[in-house]
């Protein structure tokens, strides 16, 4: 992969870390709500609480692995700015 296409993905996962550590929060702002009060409120809220738990620590999984791709993005980045170096000097040897 290309250092660009590297950068792309890094991009897309913190995007993705992003979605995933908001995605339980709709749920948890209604049901603790004064409006919803039912019988098995305190159970529904116990367990949206732990899925946001869940939820924030594979977003934290994600923006590990991007912060992982993106220092292969930078290696391929020097990597390829070598190559176009070389290429230069080899282009002028001839």
């Amino acid at each position: 992969m290309t250092s660009a296409d590297l950068y792309e993905k890094a991009r897309l996962l913190d995007a993705l870390a992003a979605d995933v550590e908001d995605c339980v929060d709709p749920a948890k702002t209604v049901a603790s709500s004064p409006d919803w009060d039912c019988a098995n409120g305190d159970d529904v809220r116990a367990a949206l609480s732990h899925w946001r738990g869940k939820a924030h620590g594979a977003a934290r999984n994600l923006r590990d692995e991007a912060a992982r791709v993106r220092s292969q993005a930078h290696k391929a980045a020097d990597r390829e700015e070598e190559q176009r170096e070389q290429d230069a000097r080899d282009r002028r040897a001839q």
